[in-house]
């Protein structure tokens, strides 16, 4: 082999260890003061603290996006609204960033207060203290979506906050809790499963 032969292989060797594709990562904390969209492209989001949508605001998360939480941390939407609208391909997932995670070791999403209507369409929690916790008083609908493995799945704050849920077509499976109302009648839950929750 000449010297041009190898230097020809060499560069095609460098060339095709360039090609990895490289993922991107994006560490989220503090306030959201403005519309936000979370996307595939910049997804894992890592939030490694406490993230607040302030009121009036929008948090949408993009198909295919996941959201990782440190140790303890949430994202609270302060009178505020997340859309988070995945497909039946291309799911939303939420989930701790612990190499070795365990139920309740971060502590999830809280719709704290105001009439925004949050919704949740082909999404996944796992791990979360509290997947949602809503203390909402308008509408919120969760389609189509897993709660799997965690301390509770969804939570609501009073009676009067789930007059306007509509919980439809998803799986409570493996939580210590599965869904907490104070008054079942009070929401409307179509086509749900429960299996092997400590309390459905």
């Amino acid at each position: 082999m000449n010297k041009f032969t190898k230097a020809v292989c060499f560069f095609l060797s460098v060339l095709t260890l360039g090609v990895y594709p490289v993922f991107a990562q994006t560490n989220v904390s503090g306030g959201i003061f403005s519309n936000t969209t979370w996307t595939k492209g910049n997804s894992p989001y890592i939030v490694t603290d406490t993230v607040v949508v302030f009121p009036g605001f929008t948090l949408t998360i993009q198909p295919g996006v996941t959201v990782k939480f440190a140790d303890k941390m949430r994202i609270e939407f302060r009178q505020a609204k997340l859309v988070a609208i995945g497909t039946v391909v291309d799911s939303i997932s939420f989930t701790s960033n612990s190499s070795t995670p365990t139920a309740g070791i971060y502590a999830g999403i809280y719709l704290n207060g105001g009439n925004l209507a949050s919704q949740f369409n082909y999404c996944d929690f796992m791990y979360a203290a509290i997947g949602i916790n809503a203390a909402v008083t308008n509408s919120i609908s969760i389609n189509n979506s897993v709660f799997n493995l965690n301390s509770t799945g969804v939570q609501f704050l009073g009676t009067k906050n789930a007059e306007n849920a509509v919980i439809d077509s998803s799986i409570f499976k493996n939580n210590a809790n599965g869904l907490i109302l104070e008054d079942l009648s009070k929401a409307t839950i179509n086509y749900c499963n429960f299996s092997y929750n400590g309390i459905s």
